[in-house]
């Protein structure tokens, strides 16, 4: 994928050797935090009187999930797990530790502009005063999650991958900074807590082995063990009429098993830890790599609930997608537990933003819930993809076959392109062009490849198709 990273600028994750000079307690790369309250921080940053100093941009970084890591594995490898984030800020984004980060609490660190953290554009601003789509989604704030998220934590025998949550912030100098600036850069910093969030019989059971998938899923990416399944969106009695092909994404087993993961499998597992950002992220730079390999593909690939916002996870993508419109044409974006959005003020503007650089939106297993009519309302996709099981249960006899015909007139309403999803055999076919199908979509559609590499040519008919507008 060398090509890809070239030409958008994302970081390959490479790492200098860690900074491990003796520090001061304002921003030691190694040292202990938990002896150090806020207070004795802001008393090392106090500014000599009448010192003036210039403004430098600033970005804070939060590990949002450090207590969670603390109760599902103990506060030894919590702490180590600060402490590694620091050494990776210090090996990849820092000059000077002692004016180009601070570190306020294990969870929250502060990072000003410097040689390794170049964010000139944003000199001399606060936040406010950025550009609107640059102060939501900016490359080097894409950098630092992309780069310190990259691998996963260890320590004791223990793998965890950390949440990071990062953004600019407007502070003072680290030679200002007061106590009082401290705390509200701890309260800017510290995302909203999930209302629903409660701990069940099991919780950590549970927590453990999801990190586990996890941790499997992220070696896998860095391997380049994922694989797309191609699945041909096509018209009835016309397969060689393609909408695009939609890649689902599967990981081998690992740990001597054989067979392959589905995104069915993992995506829970990533969606329960709030860490699908970085695998939606990942998934997105191969599908840019696939369309520059076949120019004349439109392939469409699926991103959590959680990533439909414009934030600086999606800074180098909105690069490419301005910088290359005829690219943007061919790629949908499918919404995947589009009833699980946290945000539809948030998702209105993601999808908007897409389409006017050039994409699709696709709202995937509409029918499922009770939410997704308003997902869609909110989203106002291009293409509606059907649950599969209304075409199962069209199946079963005529009322699931009128259901059927009805979901389909309810949603030519909703979208300029209808799909009936889960076609597996011949009278599939049948009942779904009975019920006035417009697109049909599955294993049972010829053309439909169970595996192909990542990023590899976009296949399905030997002679080619033609791909509809």
């Amino acid at each position: 994928m060398a090509a890809i990273s070239a030409l958008t600028a994302w970081p390959s994750g490479a790492h200098r050797p860690a900074v491990r000079a003796p520090r001061a307690s304002t921003g030691g790369c190694l040292h202990d935090s938990r002896t150090e309250p806020a207070a004795s921080v802001a008393h090392a940053f106090a500014a000599p009187v009448g010192r003036a100093a210039t403004r430098r941009a600033c970005a804070f970084v939060f590990v949002a999930n450090l207590p969670l890591l603390a109760e599902a594995y103990g506060q030894d490898f919590a702490s180590a797990a600060s402490l590694e984030i620091q050494r990776r800020l210090c090996a990849n984004f820092v000059v000077s530790p002692s004016s180009d980060m601070a570190r306020l609490r294990d969870d929250c660190f502060l990072l000003w502009h410097n040689e390794a953290f170049e964010c000139a554009i944003f000199e001399g601003r606060a936040p406010g005063e950025f550009p609107r789509t640059m102060r939501r989604a900016s490359r080097p704030i894409e950098a630092l999650l992309a780069v310190l998220g990259a691998e996963p934590v260890r320590a004791g025998g223990i793998a965890a991958l950390v949440q990071l949550h990062a953004d600019w912030i407007d502070v003072c100098p680290p030679e200002q900074l007061g106590a009082s600036e401290i705390e509200l850069a701890l309260w800017t910093a510290q995302p909203f807590p999930e209302a629903h969030e409660t701990r069940a019989d099991g919780w950590r059971q549970l927590y453990r082995a999801d990190m586990d998938m996890a941790v499997r899923l992220s070696e896998a990416t860095r391997g380049e063990e994922l694989t797309f399944s191609w699945r041909p969106v096509v018209q009835p009695g016309s397969a060689a009429t393609v909408l695009y092909r939609e890649g689902r994404t599967r990981v081998a087993s690992g740990r001597g098993e054989q067979g392959l993961l589905e995104s069915d499998v993992f995506m829970p597992c990533l969606q329960r830890l709030g860490l699908t950002r970085a695998f939606d992220r990942t998934v997105m730079r191969h599908a840019v790599a696939a369309l520059r390999m076949q120019p004349s593909a439109h392939i469409g690939v699926s991103i959590s609930a959680q990533g439909v916002r414009v934030d600086h996870w999606w800074a180098s993508l909105l690069a490419v997608l301005d910088k290359e419109p005829a690219l943007a044409s061919r790629l949908v974006i499918e919404i995947v537990d589009s009833a699980a959005l946290p945000d539809f003020e948030a998702a209105r503007d993601f999808c908007v933003q897409l389409q006017l650089r050039g994409c699709r939106i696709a709202i995937r297993d509409f029918g499922s819930g009770a939410d997704n009519l308003a997902a869609v309302q909110a989203c106002r996709p291009d293409i509606v993809k059907l649950d599969a099981a209304l075409l199962r249960r069209a199946r079963e006899g005529a009322f699931g076959r009128e259901c059927l015909r009805d979901m389909l007139s309810l949603c030519s309403h909703l979208a300029p392109h209808v799909v009936v999803d889960g076609i597996e055999r011949d009278d599939d076919l049948h009942i779904a062009s009975q019920a006035g199908a417009q697109w049909m979509q599955g294993f049972g559609v010829r053309g439909a490849e169970r595996h192909a590499r990542i990023g590899s040519p976009v296949g399905g008919d030997a002679g080619g198709s033609a791909e509809a507008e």
